[in-house]
């Protein structure tokens, strides 16, 4: 998911607009590992941290300040798409895209 540059009606410029309609753009062949989970426990809240990783095709669209979804939820990319690439042939099987979700 990826907010829609809008025109910022003060300095003119093309900014992010809101989530509220994202252009969204399916990531064909992805899939997602599990990294870690952390929690946070004050004395009336508590909150789990969870971090993926997700692997897909070679070059995929997406960044730093994306989002995506699946069918565990709405997560939030937390850095650039980092690409694996054979250092004696320079074949790249796929990318990977550290993301994570807050709860609570």
């Amino acid at each position: 998911m990826r907010r829609k540059l809008v025109q910022d009606p003060y300095s003119g410029e093309m900014t992010q607009g809101s989530w509220a309609d994202p252009d969204e753009l399916a990531i064909e062949g992805a899939s997602v590992a599990p990294s870690s989970t952390t929690e946070q426990q004050t004395s009336n809240r508590q909150t789990v941290i969870t971090s993926m990783s997700v692997y897909g095709p070679p070059g995929m669209d997406v960044l730093p300040a994306d989002r995506i979804r699946d069918s565990q939820g709405l997560w939030e990319v937390t850095g650039e798409t980092a690409a694996w690439k054979n250092p004696f042939t320079g074949w790249r099987p796929g990318d990977e895209l550290p993301v994570k979700k807050v709860v609570g």
